[in-house]
């Protein structure tokens, strides 16, 4: 995530120093771009930010499963020793 935004960072200050660079400054259209760009770069470090709560939520419920799959076969191995044992 802090490579990711160190990206968009220099990005925009790409951008702003080519917007400085410019005579008589910024047009209308060059602010709208960089608002525009500004905006995309916050929206995407918040899907991030949520992508990753999203994955430890998946990760938590998967250790989960693992440990009822776990306790599910040592049942079925139990029963099945009764089995073999009651069948002799």
């Amino acid at each position: 995530m802090k490579k990711f935004r160190n990206i968009v960072l220099a990005g925009l200050a790409g951008l702003s120093l080519l917007l400085a660079a410019c005579a008589g400054g910024p047009s209308e259209e060059q602010l709208q771009k960089l608002i525009e760009t500004r905006q995309a770069a916050e929206a995407a470090e918040e899907q991030c930010q949520e992508l990753q709560q999203q994955k430890q939520d998946l990760q938590a419920e998967l250790e989960q499963k693992q440990q009822e799959l776990a306790r599910a076969k040592a049942e079925r191995a139990r029963v099945e020793r009764t089995v073999s044992e009651g069948g002799q």
